[in-house]
């Protein structure tokens, strides 16, 4: 395995590799602190932000440069980045433009990654106008196309991530009792993340029939409640970890069990069929004849089926019927079926997994149950 340095030096050269593919003489990476939209920056300098945004600017052969606005994190980026040069500025745009102009020639290509996903609208206009007559392209495809897949230092760092959150799980498990109120116990599982270090995150929960969730309120749990748990976690490894489970203070009615044994038999029948070489849809038809099988009216979908988990969430594949999307060896996804039934009961069961040529391998051999609880 390669150190942090030796990391995103790896990952440097790839992107360059596919500049020279796609005939960018620069490529600005884009990111902020939202902790949906901070994956860029952190794949590419190896530096988490805590606030603000930031941008990147990566050249064929010249070092990368990354632009952080005034104050203390910018001091602390240029100590502990991967990034030697590090600079903090005023105005951000402004000093992307000023860069790849003295580096650029009139003309030139300039990819932008999160052109059309991050950057707010004002900014994108004048980083546009400002390297006039240079084009500007959105170059997020082209980034997203190989970023997910893992490299050995990678798969380490997922596994580990994975299981810190998995302790946040088991602490929402251990902490939920009848009387309790949904933000007691939601608030003794965000310490265990905090102590993590997963600094920010969601939990949301649900106790009606339906698949849905929403963020914990004042509500005292019930004993005969049913939940739903969803969590997602952004770990300071910097990837994003979904976990979701079932929970009762009862043993769960007949036509409960019978469900999550059914969407836990969809699971395993769609990490099967999660290979290299396969397409999204053929996990897809996976699932959906899982549930064939089991005689169930299917009604509709909530949800696609599956996504790519990285530093950001929902990477291709996606899946979605008919999705083309090929799968890739090391990259990791997250299952959870979406399909709607007859019955209207829906269930909360999702994990990561990695490709293998022998199918998709839980992430802390994770297994899915129903959880008695209290």
């Amino acid at each position: 395995m390669m150190d942090r340095k030796g990391e995103v030096t790896r990952r440097l050269a790839c992107l360059r590799a596919l500049m020279h593919q796609n005939n960018f003489a620069a490529v600005v990476i884009t990111g902020n602190a939202e902790f949906q939209q901070k994956g860029y920056i952190r794949y590419y300098a190896d530096w988490r932000l805590y606030g603000g945004a930031a941008h990147m600017v990566v050249f064929p052969a010249e070092d990368p440069i990354l632009f952080l606005g005034l104050g203390a994190q910018a001091e602390w980026a240029k100590e502990l980045s991967a990034i030697p040069d590090t600079r903090a500025v005023l105005d951000k745009t402004a000093a992307v433009i000023d860069a790849i102009e003295a580096r650029t020639s009139p003309g030139d290509r300039i990819g932008v990654v999160g052109l059309n996903t991050i950057l707010p609208h004002g900014e994108a206009v004048r980083l546009i106008d400002g390297l006039l007559p240079s084009v500007v392209k959105d170059a997020t495809d082209m980034v997203e196309g190989v970023w997910g897949i893992l490299s050995p230092t990678d798969l380490v760092d997922v596994e580990v991530a994975h299981n810190r959150v998995a302790k946040v799980f088991d602490a929402f498990r251990d902490a939920i009792r009848p009387q309790r109120s949904e933000r007691a116990v939601v608030a003794d599982a965000v310490q265990v993340a905090v102590r993590q270090g997963c600094l920010e995150g969601v939990i949301h929960l649900n106790n009606d029939l339906g698949s849905g969730t929403r963020p914990a309120t004042d509500r005292v749990f019930g004993r005969d409640d049913i939940v739903k748990m969803f969590m997602e976690f952004l770990t300071p490894e910097g990837y994003l970890i979904e976990l979701g489970g079932c929970f009762s203070f009862r043993p769960p009615e007949a036509r409960w069990a019978k469900k999550f044994d059914l969407v836990g038999c969809a699971i395993e029948n769609a990490m099967a069929a999660t290979r290299p070489g396969r397409v999204a849809d053929d996990v897809v038809q996976a699932i959906r004849r899982t549930y064939e099988a089991a005689g169930v009216d299917i009604v509709g979908r909530r949800l696609w089926d599956f996504h790519g988990q990285g530093m950001h969430s929902l990477l291709r594949p996606f899946g979605l019927p008919g999705a083309t999307d090929p799968i890739h060896e090391n990259t990791m996804i997250n299952i959870h079926p979406g399909l709607l039934t007859a019955d209207g009961l829906g269930i909360s069961a999702t994990s990561n997994y990695i490709v293998t040529p022998d199918g998709g391998v839980p992430l802390g051999r994770f297994r899915h149950r129903w959880h008695v609880v209290g």
